[in-house]
């Protein structure tokens, strides 16, 4: 993402003058560029940019003066417009500065209804924070459940030599099986439920907001499988089949899946240009901007959702978003178990 400065927009539009006249093509004016007029004195009368209003029987003037400069506009060049006014007759003036006015110019401009603007680019908290461009992060984290297995089960109930089936559906949406559980202190009622939690959990204490290098590309897949151990100090009961079964200690494979993605978003992208009209009369900046292939200038007034200067967030933000359901096990198969100590749970 690169920057315009105003300097880019000036050498563009062929000059300050021209991008000026761009302003105020509203779809409501004429506006001309580098005008002479006769003065009511017989002198002529060069004008920047005139802009004609036409409304009934009447036609209104508004003398506009460019100054493009390293400096603030002085007085004397307020006395020069005040002249100008008279001499062709214009209903009103206006000096636009890319650096701003003088004292006694804004005091001399008060007295002779002459307004003053400041154009330059617009701040990040008129952008919206973050500002301009915006460039986060986001990452999405799912969990996956897999190798479920009950240890030194105890099976109660169950006709002696009858196979024990216990279908058990996790990251199947539609197909998700229960089984109804007791597990002290627990509030699930069923074993897909407590497995859930385990595994939401579990993700969560391991994962780590840290930004992933896929060989110098930003977007990518991150998966990791760890082994779970639950062994709370009463076995959990499950109910099965008007049956009981004692499981001591549930264990299975956690596989956590993280997607990354950056996002860098240049705002002004879609515009020919976008700039703070800043009044410095009555301190009210306005936005004027104009879409690409866009014939006029839509001119914004402030809002005050643009004057916060809280974020959401900052460029460079790590976005952590959550898959709240289980997700299918396949994409874990054949990726052994990191290395190191098994995860316990006690929940």
């Amino acid at each position: 993402m690169t920057d315009r400065a105003l300097s880019d927009l000036v050498a563009d539009w062929g000059g300050f003058e021209r991008l000026v006249a761009q302003l105020h093509e509203t779809g409501g004016v004429s506006v001309e560029h580098n005008v002479t007029l006769p003065g009511r004195s017989g002198a002529p009368r060069q004008i920047d940019v005139l802009v004609r209003h036409t409304e009934g029987l009447y036609e209104h003037l508004i003398v506009v003066e460019c100054k493009y400069r390293n400096s603030p506009v002085e007085r004397i060049h307020v006395d020069a417009l005040a002249t100008t006014i008279r001499e062709v007759g214009a209903a009103r003036g206006v000096i636009f500065s890319t650096q701003g006015f003088q004292s006694g110019a804004i005091s001399q401009a008060r007295h002779d209804n002459i307004s003053l603007f400041l154009l330059r680019e617009p701040t990040d908290v008129e952008w919206g924070l973050p500002g301009r461009h915006v460039d986060v992060w986001l990452q999405i984290i799912s969990a996956s459940i897999g190798n479920l297995k009950m240890p030194m089960a105890h099976p109660v109930g169950f006709t002696q030599g009858a196979p024990l089936n216990i279908d058990i559906r996790l990251g199947d949406p539609g197909r998700t099986s229960t089984t109804r559980i007791k597990a002290e202190g627990k509030p699930e009622v069923t074993l897909e439920a407590l497995l859930t939690r385990m595994a939401m959990q579990t993700s969560k204490t391991v994962y780590k907001p840290v930004r992933a290098n896929f060989d110098g590309a930003f977007n990518g897949d991150i998966r990791h499988v760890i082994r779970v151990n639950f062994e709370p100090h009463t076995p959990t009961l499950l109910f099965i089949d008007r049956a009981l079964l004692i499981a001591p200690r549930i264990t299975f494979d956690l596989g956590v899946k993280v997607t990354q993605s950056r996002f860098q978003v240049d705002r002004a992208a879609p515009y020919a240009f976008v700039l703070a009209v800043e009044n410095c009369i009555s301190k009210v900046t306005t936005t004027a901007s104009r879409l690409l292939g866009n014939e006029h200038t839509e001119l914004t007034p402030p809002s005050e959702h643009s004057q916060s200067d809280e974020a959401i967030f900052e460029n460079g933000s790590m976005i952590s978003v959550w898959v709240s359901e289980l997700q299918p096990f396949s994409e874990f198969e054949g990726l052994e178990p990191s290395t190191g100590p098994e995860v316990k749970m006690t929940l």
